[in-house]
């Protein structure tokens, strides 16, 4: 997979995310124990379970692109761990599945480049035939 359909492939995947949990979307998903240590203050964060989704999607999505241009070892050893740790608890907290939510969209590509090749192959056909018939009325 090119580049460019590489990253057609990855808004997709968002998209089609985004409007499976559209029903979702009114649901808010609370973060309780955000410290912020400097005030020392605790915050309990409100979000939509949509933009969780949306986060861990783009932290997964992040972690790939990033592995294709970065080998150093402070992107191996400490970054990378830590934003698929992030992305891990996150989908954890909220029952998510990225593995199996980014397979279910993958089928669907797939069904859906074999139907349109399918269908391709119906015009073709439906315009040979009625060239035929056109032919055998003629003579």
């Amino acid at each position: 997979m090119d580049k460019q359909n590489e990253l057609g492939f990855f808004f997709q995947f968002i998209q089609g995310e985004l409007k499976e949990i559209s029903k979702e979307e009114e649901k808010q998903v609370m973060i309780e124990k955000a410290i912020n240590l400097k005030s020392m203050c605790d915050y309990v964060v409100s979000c939509s379970y949509g933009d969780i989704v949306l986060i861990i999607c783009m932290l997964h999505d992040y972690v790939k692109m990033l592995d294709e241009i970065r080998s150093d070892i402070q992107w191996e050893v400490y970054y990378r761990e830590k934003f698929i740790k992030m992305a891990d608890r996150l989908s954890e907290q909220i029952e998510y599945d990225y593995d199996a939510a980014l397979e279910k969209c993958k089928k669907k590509l797939e069904q859906k480049e074999s139907a349109s090749d399918v269908g391709e192959e119906a015009i073709a056909l439906a315009i040979k035939q009625g060239i035929g018939k056109k032919r055998g009325n003629n003579e």
